[in-house]
């Protein structure tokens, strides 16, 4: 499986310090710092400088659309491939080897032996190892399509070697050659190769890249396939490592490799489905808990909305029984009213009664009391 990256100028330092482990204190909790030992690169000519020095150097003998403008700090300056070793012989160090420097070669010849900036197989990160190869997307400048888009003057003339000479300002180089001054438009006559990571990684070319890698290996009897398990697309270096490191997803063997579509499209289509089957059945999981939760709830519900309904039925009982007695007592309280009623018209009959008599009684008492007194 094989991933490509493209950086800027900033990040070209800092992915140059990456490769070659240039740290100290790595921020990546992938790298195992008691494994890097086992790293290793292969040696590439960059007349003892360093890797970065030799970038710089690279890229300066080269066209760079917006070079000494804002545009400048944007430009894509490097590309890197990232190879996984195959599951299939990893544990053998001497097919590991092999394959590794099969891939070497095939992109070094693919993109030129000079523009190789760095490469490094590393041990020491998490997943199967891997191989990084940085390299300047460098490719042939077109003068006369240069000349159609950004040469707007009659002064050029262009000479045999296919570049465009100006009659005014510029200055000669160690060769004699006349090079344009201060006109960055006109930088691009000067050189014969430029840095074009579009026209380098085209569509085509990463389309082919897995295909082309694998007939090289096969051609020059290298074991390991090198299938992605997407076909015309390529895995970050992120979900390369995840696809690597936990979904198991490689075909045991090849015994042959025709850069046949099919085959590609046929493990891609086995690949997908399985990694679509395992989602479902993490969703399906999923699903199950949160129906058992809800089956859980619903019986919690019907079990206080039954307890509910048999304490609303005691409370209705109750308050039929506390409506009766209330019934009884009012009733009791007409009964004890109409008593009392009927007792105030008998006590006051009766108190009339004795007023009465004691009227009569007091007059027979003055009259005998008159006649006593006479007598």
């Amino acid at each position: 499986m094989a991933s490509i990256q493209k950086f800027t100028h900033d990040a070209m330092c800092s992915q140059s310090c990456h490769v070659d482990r240039e740290y100290d204190n790595p921020s990546n909790k992938d790298i195992d710092p008691e494994r890097t030992a086992l790293n290793y690169s292969f040696p590439m000519n960059h007349n003892g400088m360093s890797n970065f020095e030799y970038y710089k150097e690279l890229i300066s003998e080269k066209y760079l659309y917006g070079r000494g403008s804002r545009r400048e700090k944007d430009a894509i300056t490097g590309c890197g491939w990232v190879v996984t070793l195959p599951k299939e012989i990893h544990g053998d160090s001497e097919k590991e080897n092999a394959f590794f420097s099969g891939v070497y070669s095939f992109v070094s010849e693919r993109y030129g032996e000079e523009n190789i900036i760095a490469n490094s197989v590393h041990y020491d990160e998490a997943g199967l190892p891997h191989i990084h190869i940085v390299f300047c997307p460098v490719t042939t400048l077109d003068h006369d399509i240069i000349q159609n888009k950004t040469v707007r003057t009659t002064n050029a003339v262009k000479l045999d070697s296919g570049r465009y000479e100006y009659t005014y300002r510029f200055k000669l180089d160690e060769n004699g050659e006349k090079i344009p001054l201060k006109n960055y438009a006109h930088m691009s006559d000067y050189y014969d190769e430029k840095i074009d990571a579009n026209s380098v990684l085209n569509k085509a070319e990463l389309q082919h890249f897995h295909t082309d890698l694998q007939k090289y290996l096969s051609d020059n009897g290298i074991e390991g396939s090198i299938i992605t398990g997407k076909t015309g697309t390529n895995f970050s270096v992120k979900e390369l490592k995840k696809f690597t490191s936990k979904t198991g997803l490689y075909l045991d063997k090849i015994q042959e490799f025709q850069g046949d579509k099919s085959l590609l499209e046929s493990y891609a289509d086995y690949a997908n489905k399985s990694m679509d089957l395992t989602a479902t059945e993490a969703r399906n999981a999923e699903l199950e808990k949160k129906l058992t939760d809800l089956e859980q709830a619903l019986t919690s519900t019907q079990q206080l909305l039954s307890e509910s309904k048999e304490t609303i039925l005691s409370q209705n009982r109750e308050l039929q029984a506390a409506s009766e007695r209330v019934k009884a007592l009012e009733t009791e309280l007409l009964q004890t009213k109409s008593k009392l009623i009927e007792f105030e018209s008998t006590q006051k009959a009766y108190t009339w009664e004795e007023d009465s008599s004691w009227g009569n009684n007091s007059s027979n008492t003055q009259k005998s009391y008159e006649e006593e007194k006479l007598w």
